[in-house]
Protein backbone atom coordinates (compact mmCIF):
# COMPACT_ATOMS: atom_id res chain seq x y z
CA UNK A 1 0.00 0.00 0.00
CA UNK A 2 1.43 3.18 -0.90
CA UNK A 3 2.13 5.60 1.78
CA UNK A 4 0.15 8.97 1.12
CA UNK A 5 0.38 12.07 3.48
CA UNK A 6 -2.62 13.59 4.63
CA UNK A 7 -3.23 16.42 1.67
CA UNK A 8 -2.32 13.77 -0.92
CA UNK A 9 -4.87 10.96 0.76
CA UNK A 10 -7.32 14.36 0.45
CA UNK A 11 -7.00 14.90 -2.84
CA UNK A 12 -7.45 10.76 -4.12
CA UNK A 13 -10.22 10.59 -2.16
CA UNK A 14 -11.68 14.12 -3.79
CA UNK A 15 -10.88 12.31 -7.32
CA UNK A 16 -12.77 9.23 -6.09
CA UNK A 17 -16.12 10.79 -4.78
CA UNK A 18 -15.79 13.20 -8.55
CA UNK A 19 -15.70 9.69 -10.40
CA UNK A 20 -14.71 11.33 -12.89
CA UNK A 21 -12.05 13.88 -15.43
CA UNK A 22 -12.44 17.02 -12.81
CA UNK A 23 -10.56 20.57 -13.64
CA UNK A 24 -8.66 22.29 -10.68
CA UNK A 25 -11.20 24.82 -12.14
CA UNK A 26 -14.14 23.15 -11.17
CA UNK A 27 -12.68 21.79 -7.72
CA UNK A 28 -11.96 25.78 -6.84
CA UNK A 29 -15.74 26.32 -7.80
CA UNK A 30 -17.54 23.22 -6.10
CA UNK A 31 -15.00 22.84 -2.85
CA UNK A 32 -12.27 25.89 -2.74
CA UNK A 33 -9.39 23.52 -3.47
CA UNK A 34 -7.32 22.32 -6.12
CA UNK A 35 -5.10 19.63 -6.77
CA UNK A 36 -1.94 21.24 -7.65
CA UNK A 37 2.45 21.31 -6.62
CA UNK A 38 3.61 17.89 -4.65
CA UNK A 39 -0.20 16.60 -4.06
CA UNK A 40 -0.79 16.20 -7.87
CA UNK A 41 3.32 15.06 -8.57
CA UNK A 42 2.57 12.23 -5.90
CA UNK A 43 -0.69 11.11 -7.42
CA UNK A 44 0.98 10.99 -10.77
CA UNK A 45 4.28 9.44 -10.20
CA UNK A 46 2.37 6.82 -8.37
CA UNK A 47 0.45 6.00 -11.05
CA UNK A 48 -2.61 6.83 -9.05
CA UNK A 49 -4.00 9.51 -11.37
CA UNK A 50 -3.34 11.33 -14.50
CA UNK A 51 -3.26 14.62 -15.29
CA UNK A 52 -3.15 16.74 -18.28
CA UNK A 53 -3.99 20.06 -19.78
CA UNK A 54 -7.82 20.45 -20.23
CA UNK A 55 -8.86 23.80 -21.89
CA UNK A 56 -7.84 27.11 -21.14
CA UNK A 57 -4.66 25.67 -19.75
CA UNK A 58 -6.69 24.24 -16.98
CA UNK A 59 -5.05 21.07 -14.96
CA UNK A 60 -7.23 17.67 -15.60
CA UNK A 61 -7.17 14.84 -12.91
CA UNK A 62 -8.71 11.82 -13.11
CA UNK A 63 -8.12 8.30 -11.19
CA UNK A 64 -6.22 5.15 -12.48
CA UNK A 65 -7.37 1.92 -11.87
CA UNK A 66 -4.47 1.79 -9.41
CA UNK A 67 -5.70 4.98 -8.20
CA UNK A 68 -9.31 3.41 -7.12
CA UNK A 69 -7.63 0.11 -5.87
CA UNK A 70 -5.65 2.55 -3.26
CA UNK A 71 -8.69 4.25 -2.73
CA UNK A 72 -10.08 0.97 -2.01
CA UNK A 73 -7.40 0.23 0.90
CA UNK A 74 -7.78 3.82 2.62
CA UNK A 75 -11.10 2.38 3.34
CA UNK A 76 -9.65 0.08 6.14
CA UNK A 77 -6.71 1.84 6.47
CA UNK A 78 -5.34 3.57 9.76
CA UNK A 79 -6.03 6.84 10.77
CA UNK A 80 -3.06 9.70 11.32
CA UNK A 81 -2.68 10.61 14.81
CA UNK A 82 -2.37 13.83 15.88
CA UNK A 83 -4.54 15.54 13.55
CA UNK A 84 -7.33 16.89 15.04
CA UNK A 85 -11.04 15.26 14.98
CA UNK A 86 -11.75 15.42 11.36
CA UNK A 87 -8.83 13.02 10.20
CA UNK A 88 -10.42 10.38 12.54
CA UNK A 89 -13.83 11.45 11.31
CA UNK A 90 -13.37 10.42 7.70
CA UNK A 91 -11.63 7.21 8.47
CA UNK A 92 -14.53 6.13 10.45
CA UNK A 93 -17.14 7.09 7.68
CA UNK A 94 -14.59 5.29 4.80
CA UNK A 95 -14.87 1.95 7.18
CA UNK A 96 -18.63 2.40 7.33
CA UNK A 97 -18.31 2.43 3.42
CA UNK A 98 -16.02 -0.61 3.38
CA UNK A 99 -18.17 -2.59 5.78
CA UNK A 100 -21.52 -1.33 3.05
CA UNK A 101 -19.50 -2.32 -0.04
CA UNK A 102 -18.86 -5.71 1.68
CA UNK A 103 -22.49 -6.44 2.69
CA UNK A 104 -23.69 -5.42 -0.46
CA UNK A 105 -20.93 -7.29 -2.81
CA UNK A 106 -20.53 -3.84 -4.48
CA UNK A 107 -16.93 -2.44 -5.83
CA UNK A 108 -15.58 1.16 -5.37
CA UNK A 109 -16.91 2.29 -8.76
CA UNK A 110 -20.64 1.14 -8.44
CA UNK A 111 -20.93 3.21 -5.50
CA UNK A 112 -19.77 6.51 -6.52
CA UNK A 113 -20.65 7.36 -10.05
CA UNK A 114 -19.59 10.55 -12.16
CA UNK A 115 -20.70 14.23 -10.32
CA UNK A 116 -22.42 16.62 -12.68
CA UNK A 117 -19.59 19.67 -13.40
CA UNK A 118 -20.97 22.72 -11.58
CA UNK A 119 -22.59 25.41 -14.37
CA UNK A 120 -20.57 28.37 -15.17
CA UNK A 121 -21.41 31.37 -13.45
CA UNK A 122 -24.03 33.77 -15.39
CA UNK A 123 -24.07 37.10 -15.03
CA UNK A 124 -27.03 39.17 -13.51
CA UNK A 125 -26.61 41.39 -16.39
CA UNK A 126 -27.99 40.62 -19.97
CA UNK A 127 -26.05 42.94 -21.70
CA UNK A 128 -22.85 41.79 -23.04
CA UNK A 129 -20.15 43.78 -21.14
CA UNK A 130 -17.98 45.78 -22.65
CA UNK A 131 -14.42 45.35 -21.88
CA UNK A 132 -12.00 48.27 -22.07
CA UNK A 133 -9.10 47.07 -23.95
CA UNK A 134 -5.88 45.42 -21.74
CA UNK A 135 -7.89 45.27 -18.78
CA UNK A 136 -8.03 41.85 -18.43
CA UNK A 137 -4.26 41.73 -18.50
CA UNK A 138 -4.20 44.17 -16.19
CA UNK A 139 -6.38 42.23 -14.05
CA UNK A 140 -4.06 39.19 -14.21
CA UNK A 141 -1.08 41.32 -13.89
CA UNK A 142 -2.37 42.98 -10.51
CA UNK A 143 -3.39 39.21 -9.10
CA UNK A 144 0.17 37.51 -10.30
CA UNK A 145 1.57 40.78 -7.79
CA UNK A 146 -0.75 39.91 -4.96
CA UNK A 147 -1.12 36.47 -4.93
CA UNK A 148 1.31 34.64 -2.47
CA UNK A 149 1.09 31.14 -3.86
CA UNK A 150 -0.56 29.71 -7.08
CA UNK A 151 -4.29 29.59 -7.28
CA UNK A 152 -4.44 31.63 -4.17
CA UNK A 153 -7.52 33.27 -3.38
CA UNK A 154 -6.86 37.55 -3.59
CA UNK A 155 -9.43 39.90 -2.11
CA UNK A 156 -11.21 42.42 -4.62
CA UNK A 157 -10.72 45.11 -2.39
CA UNK A 158 -6.63 44.82 -2.84
CA UNK A 159 -7.46 44.07 -6.33
CA UNK A 160 -8.82 47.22 -7.09
CA UNK A 161 -6.58 49.33 -5.27
CA UNK A 162 -4.17 47.76 -7.40
CA UNK A 163 -6.17 49.04 -10.67
CA UNK A 164 -6.20 52.52 -9.12
CA UNK A 165 -7.48 54.61 -11.79
CA UNK A 166 -9.83 52.69 -13.04
CA UNK A 167 -13.38 52.78 -12.93
CA UNK A 168 -14.86 50.18 -11.15
CA UNK A 169 -17.50 49.61 -14.04
CA UNK A 170 -15.01 49.15 -16.23
CA UNK A 171 -13.45 46.17 -13.72
CA UNK A 172 -16.43 44.85 -13.13
CA UNK A 173 -16.64 44.17 -16.60
CA UNK A 174 -13.43 42.44 -16.96
CA UNK A 175 -13.97 40.54 -14.07
CA UNK A 176 -17.68 39.26 -14.99
CA UNK A 177 -16.34 38.64 -18.65
CA UNK A 178 -13.44 36.52 -17.37
CA UNK A 179 -15.86 34.57 -14.74
CA UNK A 180 -18.15 33.32 -17.44
CA UNK A 181 -15.52 32.59 -19.77
CA UNK A 182 -14.00 30.45 -16.47
CA UNK A 183 -10.55 31.63 -17.07
CA UNK A 184 -10.98 33.16 -13.18
CA UNK A 185 -13.16 31.88 -10.33
CA UNK A 186 -14.75 34.57 -8.06
CA UNK A 187 -16.27 33.31 -4.56
CA UNK A 188 -17.73 34.90 -1.83
CA UNK A 189 -16.04 34.99 1.59
CA UNK A 190 -16.89 32.46 4.25
CA UNK A 191 -16.97 34.69 7.34
CA UNK A 192 -19.28 37.64 6.32
CA UNK A 193 -18.44 38.76 9.74
CA UNK A 194 -14.76 40.08 8.66
CA UNK A 195 -15.68 41.88 5.71
CA UNK A 196 -14.89 46.04 6.11
CA UNK A 197 -17.31 48.43 4.30
CA UNK A 198 -14.37 48.99 2.00
CA UNK A 199 -14.88 44.68 1.04
CA UNK A 200 -18.70 44.97 0.64
CA UNK A 201 -18.09 48.03 -1.81
CA UNK A 202 -15.14 46.20 -3.79
CA UNK A 203 -17.44 43.21 -3.98
CA UNK A 204 -19.11 42.43 -7.81
CA UNK A 205 -22.31 41.01 -7.96
CA UNK A 206 -22.83 37.37 -10.17
CA UNK A 207 -24.88 34.73 -9.87
CA UNK A 208 -27.23 36.22 -7.38
CA UNK A 209 -24.82 36.81 -4.65
CA UNK A 210 -21.55 38.89 -3.55
CA UNK A 211 -17.91 37.97 -5.06
CA UNK A 212 -15.08 39.32 -2.54
CA UNK A 213 -12.40 36.72 -3.58
CA UNK A 214 -10.68 35.83 -6.66
CA UNK A 215 -8.01 32.69 -8.12
CA UNK A 216 -6.69 32.68 -11.28
CA UNK A 217 -5.46 29.06 -12.20
CA UNK A 218 -1.79 28.93 -13.01
CA UNK A 219 -1.23 27.95 -16.61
Amino acid sequence: MIKLKPSEKACLLLLMSEAREVSNSELLARYGVSITGADSRALVENKLATKRKGTKGALVHELTDEGWAQCKRELEAEYVKGTGPAYPALHALLGAVDRYLRRADLSLPDLFTASTPPPAPQPVAKVKPVVKRGLEKRVRTAYDKLADAPQAWVSLTDLRRELAGESAADVDAALMKMAVARTIVLVPEDNQKTLTDEDRAAAIHIGGEDKHLLSIESA
